[in-house]
Parts: C-alpha cells; sequence; structure tokens
C-alpha cells in the first residue's frame, strides 16, 4: 500500500521531469532547424519564425481562455480574460487569413495584442467592485473596438462622401447619443468622453489597423510621428467640410490628439471615481414600491 501510495504520488512529478526534459530537447531541436533555415534559405526562415509566433499567440489566446475557467478566478476577471483570449485568436485568424504569414504584420499584431492584454492589465489593477464601474469599463472598450475597427474601415475607403470630415465628427459621436436619450442632458459629458476616444483610435490607430486588417502598407514610423505633431508644418490630412476645406499641419493633429486624451481621461476618471452618478441599469435591484 505504502509503495503504491508512493508511485501515485512520484508518478506525476516523473512524468512532469521527462516532458520538461524532452521540451527542452525539443526547443533546441528547433532552435537549430531554425538556424539550419536561416542559413540555406532567409525568407523560408522568416516564413517558420511567423508560423511559430502564430502559433504562440495562439496557444497565450487559449490560455487565458482556460485560465478564465479557474475556480479561484473572481467572476468580474473570468470575463476580462475570457474576452481577451479570445481576442487574441480571433486577432490572429483575421491576420492569417487577409495577410497570410506576413512577418511585418504579426509584427504590428504583437502590438495590437500587448495593447489588448496592457489594458486588461490596467483593468486588473483597478479592481473594479461597483456594478456601474463594469458599466463604464464596457463602454470604453464598446468605444475602443468601434474606433479602431468600424470607423477605420470606414475612414480608409470612404473619403468620397461629401463634407466627410463633418460625417466622421458626427459618426464619433452617433452610439453614444443613446446615452443621452436614456440618462438625460446630464450624461452628456461621458458621451462625449466616450467621443473623444473614439476619434482618439481613429487618428491614432488609421494606418496600423489598416496596415494589419486591410491590406495596406503605409510606413508606420513617419505616419505616427506626423500624426503625434513631431513633423511641425507638414500636412498630414485634410479636413473637409463641405463647402470648404483645412489643411491639418502636424502639430495642429498633435495638439488635437493630447487635447482629446487630457479632456477625455479627465472626465471617465471622474466618473470611476463617482460611479453613483451613472444611472445605468447593471443590475442593480429595483426600488420597493411604497405599501
Amino acid at each position: 500500500m505504502l509503495s503504491e501510495n508512493w508511485f501515485e504520488l512520484r508518478a506525476p512529478r516523473f512524468w512532469w521531469h521527462a516532458i520538461r526534459s524532452w521540451g527542452i530537447v525539443g526547443v533546441g531541436l528547433f532552435a537549430f532547424g531554425l538556424a539550419a533555415f536561416a542559413l540555406l534559405d532567409p525568407n523560408l526562415a522568416a516564413t517558420a519564425v511567423t508560423f511559430v509566433l502564430a502559433i504562440a499567440l495562439v496557444l497565450m489566446g487559449f490560455g487565458r481562455i482556460f485560465q478564465a475557467g479557474g475556480v479561484s478566478v473572481p467572476l468580474w476577471l473570468r470575463g476580462s480574460l475570457l474576452s481577451t483570449g479570445a481576442l487574441i485568436v480571433l486577432l490572429v485568424v483575421v491576420s492569417v487569413a487577409f495577410e497570410g504569414l506576413a512577418l511585418p504584420s504579426f509584427a504590428i499584431l504583437v502590438g495590437i495584442i500587448l495593447l489588448v492584454t496592457g489594458i486588461e492589465t490596467v483593468v486588473t489593477g483597478l479592481h473594479p467592485t461597483d456594478p456601474r464601474q463594469f458599466v463604464l469599463l464596457k463602454l470604453i472598450l464598446f468605444s475602443a473596438f468601434y474606433g479602431l475597427i468600424l470607423i477605420n474601415w470606414i475612414d480608409l475607403f470612404g473619403k468620397s462622401v461629401p463634407a466627410y470630415g463633418v460625417w466622421l465628427i458626427l459618426t464619433y459621436m452617433a452610439p453614444f447619443g443613446v446615452l443621452i436619450v436614456f440618462e438625460g442632458w446630464e450624461s452628456w459629458p461621458l458621451a462625449t468622453s466616450l467621443g473623444l476616444l473614439v476619434s482618439l483610435m481613429n487618428d491614432v490607430g488609421y494606418y496600423f489597423v489598416g496596415n494589419l486588417l486591410f491590406g495596406f502598407h503605409q510606413a508606420l514610423g513617419p505616419w505616427i510621428t506626423g500624426q503625434l505633431g513631431f513633423r511641425g508644418s507638414d500636412v498630414v490630412t485634410i479636413f473637409e467640410g463641405g463647402s470648404f476645406s483645412v489643411n491639418v499641419t502636424s502639430w495642429m493633429m498633435g495638439l488635437s490628439i493630447y487635447a482629446r486624451a487630457a479632456v477625455a481621461g479627465a472626465i471617465l476618471y471622474y466618473w470611476w471615481r463617482h460611479p453613483g452618478e451613472i444611472v445605468a441599469r447593471a443590475g442593480l435591484p429595483a426600488p420597493s414600491s411604497p405599501g
């Protein structure tokens, strides 16, 4: 009986050591293979590295999904892990579907995934406790997705619309008019801050998303320096207002981005610190009727 119990206790450790040892051998052989590829065919080596990166990212996504099923994980964190894991897998699949195993696309993809996991880390650090804080987080995540994917998709292909700049601003703000309809005019600062967040996702993520998802090949370094104001009086875009147009220089765009980020951040921080002022339907108990 003692020997059987000993084996039951020792067997998992034995198998773990065996798996770890063979895993180290496998990693070494794989590294040797990549080195051989690099000597014989650099292009093949780049494809192999990209393939490994794609697998690693998918495993990272599924790892977060499986982690969300842990019993000791708080319920609010489970949703965050599950959403982040599913988004990582989705991004990899979409990138492969549109761009194939292209190393530049995966470099951008890694940046986006780091951004997503960074947001998740910030959410974990904030540790929301009030149900209305969860409502605010959902609104922020929706705004980020809306600006990065939906708005950029329109903005990359739809600039021929008359008075395009005006319509783009209205499109930023349109979804959050629902807040004012349901919550009253008191919520206009929150609606405005979310619209500003959408505009930031558009202006900062424009060509990142274009290169990754829609086959654009913009040089991101010069473009982002122009967006952030480091190219001075160089014209980075033209605002089409219908009967008028404005040449937007780099310093104007940069100043606009910094101002919008400051305003949106201040307003959202205020709402985070005062969640009681959000009258959103967050699963709170209905007030009891008198009598």
